[in-house]
């Protein structure tokens, strides 16, 4: 092939394979495997009470505050199963509604599902 044509192709796969490395670096992943991605998630309210069962009136193993981040457990209708990986409830594991968190699988455009 000729110099000015090799030159465009090592280009776009450089830049391919650089904006693959970017989205894996941020925690997205391509299309197949964006479940892994989707696992992250954090607290968006002030103060949310982690539940022992995915209701209001359950018992409540600890609270996390905004911006503690978590771990998807069990995403349902209305309530998620997290286990928190930050803050003064890190490791505990817990229902929280969903309207309260914020989801990494949020975060990804459709064309990577």
């Amino acid at each position: 092939m000729e110099k000015s044509l090799i030159a465009p192709q090592v280009r776009r796969v450089v830049t391919a394979l650089t904006l693959a490395a970017a989205v894996t670096g941020a925690g997205l992943v391509a299309a197949g495997s964006s479940e892994a991605a989707a696992k992250g998630c954090h607290v968006t309210a002030h103060a949310v009470s982690l539940r022992s069962k995915p209701s209001s009136r359950a018992t409540s193993v600890g609270i996390a505050y905004k911006g503690n981040k978590c771990s998807e457990k069990d995403w349902g209708t209305n309530w998620t199963k997290v286990k928190m990986t930050s803050g003064n409830a890190k490791g505990r594991t817990g229902w929280i509604r969903n309207d309260l968190i914020h989801r990494a699988a949020e975060d990804i455009p459709l064309e990577l599902h």
